[in-house]
């Protein structure tokens, strides 16, 4: 039980260095850019506060729509938790827009939010803080996968407030189809990874 709890110490402590070196490889990258690169990343820093409060608000808002059912329309609570992955892509286009005109990935601490790290890491390799290229590749990819689950969302949410089947039914499934298949893949990456481990 001890050895248990002191691994996860170590872990949380890596990731919190990890966490710190890269705000400082941040302030190092951002000093040796123009005024206008400086301000505009204090401008972005302050879009996405506002960008993850209206999440929180969101989430909120869903989660008390959930427990007032009796006395809403029932479309109300679909339609917010819709509107939670939606609120979630406008902060990853911020950040991934951050990221262009800085040249650097991850911009901010706000990309843990949406998910550990890079979605486009390879699984199980930490990739760091990138600039140039690499950074570039990362912030569009942030851009486009924002992009596709918002309007995936948006979608979803606009046709469970208007009750449409047409178009619910097949979003409902393709939703389950790439649930069960992100299921999938994350149970057998985890058992590849714990034995290769183990080796």
């Amino acid at each position: 039980m001890n050895s248990t709890a002191s691994v996860q110490n170590v872990v949380s402590e890596k990731k919190l260095e990890n966490k710190e070196q890269m705000k400082v490889q941040l302030a190092s990258h951002l000093a040796g850019q123009p005024d206008n690169i400086r301000s505009f990343h204090r401008l972005m820093n302050v879009l996405e506060s506002i960008s993850f409060a209206i999440m929180i608000i969101v989430f909120i808002t869903a989660l008390v729509l959930s427990f007032m059912s009796k006395s809403i329309p029932v479309q109300a609570i679909p339609t917010a938790w819709f509107l939670l992955p939606v609120s979630g892509s406008i902060l990853s286009l911020l950040i991934g827009l951050h990221a262009l005109v800085v040249h650097a990935f991850p911009p901010s601490g706000y990309l843990s939010v949406i998910q550990r790290g890079s979605f486009l890491r390879l699984p199980g390799k930490s990739q760091g803080f990138l600039t140039g290229k690499a950074a570039l590749f990362q912030a569009w990819g942030l851009i486009i996968m924002g992009l596709v689950a918002g309007a995936f969302f948006a979608v979803f949410a606009w046709a469970a407030w208007t009750v449409n089947w047409a178009i619910l039914t097949p979003m409902i499934n393709v939703l389950g189809v790439l649930m069960g298949v992100g299921i999938t893949v994350s149970i057998l990456f985890t058992m590849f990874q714990k034995i290769f481990k183990s080796r």
